[in-house]
């Protein structure tokens, strides 16, 4: 027979039985699936050669590579009919394997004593999977099933076959798992209690590698069968994947659990994984789990200072994670935990600056004092870097941020290459054209207002060896990207304001009227100010287009391209805020004399366009409140400069607008 190709599709001609290597028998398949006792005996020819078949040979305690046959005396059709029912199907599950799978009616039940009597074998076979038909008939759940299973095993040499019973209730398929793990999963405590019964010392049987039944039912929440467990045999085994213990899954199902366990075996708290070396309170640290976490202290305080493979401690674990009550526990009482080491000879602050834990570093920023000494604060790692190194590293200013504020942590500590904080934000500070509040830009410039100081070498040779230069080819790449959105959006603004300009709120005045032609709103002071809108968005989209086209033309140098880009963001800004006013006023001067709620309540909600500018303000005034924490009042005069000079950028264009509306108004006046 040629071998089958994996790749492609059974050919419809295939024979029926390719791919198998036994042969299949349909019928006998079926049989067993509806208990049919009468075809099983037909089928399995107990009727036929029942006189002349010979004594079974002495049964022998069943293992995986101990099966007992039928004897050599059966004819060559028996034998045939035999192989069949070792198994019927792909996953090789014999014909006791499908009976006991299928319930536990009485047909079932005398179904299974014809196929025992046939061939006993079979009693303890395994499928493909490594399942015996108890494992089958246990994860189904058919009580009389097992009961009758059992009964067979117990009968066996005049009822003396308490050891093959024995060994094949201990009997573990390919994920070393034995009857007793199934009745666990299926979460019958009648199923449990009658193995239990049978092999009281059924729930210490040692997995391959796998989970225990005690840590598969504290892992499924079934509380209520681990206790049955521990019950009926103190002795159990506690062990899980990885080398884990129950308390490993415990840390993450809640107190009781936990409790429960401790009191059984308050060793369990030290025991480690094998990968990782982690230990149940690495595993409750991880998910925050600040209950749990006090339970295990509660029991051993030792197990905070208990390293994992990469000598991360508890406590770091709770700060890469996030987990700020977990790391609030683990200091409450233990301050010198702030002081452990990883590996790399971090602090938990390293890490969670690393892993930019904002809620952490936060925490750690403000409760300092009160949760552990200052010198953690500055600690510095295996390369010199101190948290604050680490944070401008991360180029995060939520991160960057309460470190700044905290005066505690030092401006100018030099790491192993000599380089401070200020050293390092200025390696990192990108070349070119960038948005303004640019992360690392921003912190950058608030460590040298702050004060920091450079370290100790020679300007020019630092920015020779560490600062990254202007790269002409990349940077007209840059604005030449840029200028295709910033050109579309102009546009956009320039045509709709061009349309709105004839198109006006409230339309013209009948051609037989003295003013025939003009807006019929003329002279209200909303329509004013939507005219003088309309007109300053036209003409900044205008004055962007412009200034993109030198900023887009390559043949213009570099740097005046920048400038004209730079240009081009301010008025196409400018533009859009522009055509937000003259919407809004626009709007207003057609409701308000029918519907002035309507329009004030128009007005309040295109008030959202503002929001960005809301988020620059909050961006400047955090940067401002650093150097107000870390400078004191000496500094209080750059806040409320900052939010003129930010109002000013961000509204230059209805400053415009007012001041014209000013100018017309008195001139109108006079």
């Amino acid at each position: 027979m040629a071998p089958e190709n994996t790749e492609q599709a059974p050919s419809p001609r295939s024979k029926p039985n390719e791919g198998f290597d036994f042969e299949p028998h349909p019928e006998l398949l079926m049989a067993a699936r509806r208990g049919d006792r009468g075809q099983l005996e037909r089928l399995l020819g107990q009727k036929d050669d029942a006189a002349a078949a010979p004594q079974p040979a002495p049964v022998r305690p069943a293992r995986r590579d101990v099966i007992v046959h039928i004897e050599e005396a059966v004819n060559v059709e028996s034998a045939s009919t035999v192989t069949s029912a070792d198994a019927l199907t792909m996953a090789r599950d014999s014909v006791l394997h499908v009976v006991s799978s299928r319930g536990d009616a009485d047909q079932f039940l005398k179904s299974a004593t014809v196929i025992y009597d046939r061939a006993r074998h079979l009693l303890d076979a395994r499928n493909g999977t490594g399942d015996t038909p108890l494992h089958c008939a246990v994860r189904a759940g058919w009580g009389r099933m097992v009961a009758h299973l059992v009964d067979l095993a117990k009968a066996e040499n005049g009822g003396g076959g308490g050891e093959r019973l024995k060994a094949m209730l201990r009997m573990q398929n390919e994920q070393g798992e034995t009857v007793l793990h199934e009745a666990v999963r299926l979460g019958s405590r009648d199923m449990v209690a009658r193995l239990m019964k049978e092999d009281p010392e059924l729930a210490r049987v040692p997995p391959a590698d796998g989970a225990s039944p005690l840590y598969l039912a504290v892992s499924l929440d079934h509380d209520d069968i681990a206790r049955q467990l521990y019950q009926n045999d103190e002795g159990l085994s506690y062990s899980g994947p990885d080398g884990r213990n129950a308390l490993h899954v415990a840390a993450l199902k809640g107190k009781g659990t936990i409790k429960m366990l401790l009191e059984w075996n308050n060793d369990l708290i030290r025991q480690a994984d094998r990968s990782t070396r982690s230990t149940p309170l690495h595993f409750a640290a991880s998910w925050g789990e600040h209950e749990g976490i006090s339970l295990l202290l509660d029991a051993d305080q030792s197990a905070a200072y208990q390293a994992d493979s990469d000598g991360s401690f508890p406590i770091h674990v709770a700060a890469y994670a996030n987990k700020v009550k977990a790391v609030n526990v683990l200091l409450d009482g233990r301050q010198d935990c702030a002081e452990l080491h990883d590996a790399n000879g971090r602090t938990f602050l390293h890490v969670a600056v690393l892993e930019e834990s904002q809620s952490v570093v936060t925490y750690a920023c403000k409760l300092q004092s009160k949760k552990f000494s200052s010198s953690v604060m500055n600690m510095q790692d295996k390369d010199g870097n101190t948290a604050l190194h680490l944070a401008i590293q991360m180029g995060n200013v939520w991160i960057f941020s309460p470190l700044m504020k905290n005066r505690k942590v030092k401006l100018n500590l030099r790491n192993n290459k000599g380089q401070t904080p200020l050293d390092l934000s200025w390696i990192t500070t990108p070349a070119g054209v960038h948005y303004g509040l640019n992360p690392r830009i921003m912190i950058h410039k608030l460590l040298q207002d702050a004060g920091a100081k450079n370290g100790t070498f020679r300007c020019d040779h630092f920015h020779k060896e560490h600062i990254v230069m202007l790269d002409p080819k990349e940077e007209a790449q840059k604005i030449t990207d840029s200028t295709q959105t910033i050109g579309i959006a102009s546009v956009l603004i320039a045509t709709v304001a061009f349309t709105a300009a004839f198109a006006l709120p409230g339309g013209y005045r009948a051609d037989d009227h003295p003013n025939g032609g003009t807006p019929t709103l003329a002279r209200h002071y909303a329509f004013d100010v939507f005219i003088i809108a309309n007109t300053l968005a036209f003409i900044s989209a205008c004055l962007s287009i412009t200034s993109l086209m030198y900023a887009g033309v390559t043949t213009v140098d570099i740097r005046t391209r920048m400038i004209s880009f730079v240009i081009s963001v301010t008025f196409m800004a400018g533009s859009a805020r522009s055509l937000a006013a003259a919407f809004v006023f626009g709007l207003y001067v057609v409701l308000a004399a029918v519907a002035r709620t309507t329009a004030i309540a128009s007005c309040a909600i295109t008030a959202l366009a503002l929001v960005d500018a809301v988020w620059v303000f909050s961006m400047v005034t955090n940067g401002e409140l650093m150097l107000l924490k870390r400078l004191g009042v000496r500094a209080w005069w750059r806040l409320p400069r900052a939010i003129l000079l930010t109002f000013l950028t961000e509204f230059w264009p209805y400053i415009v607008i007012a001041g014209v509306l000013i100018f017309y108004k008195v001139d109108r006046v006079h």
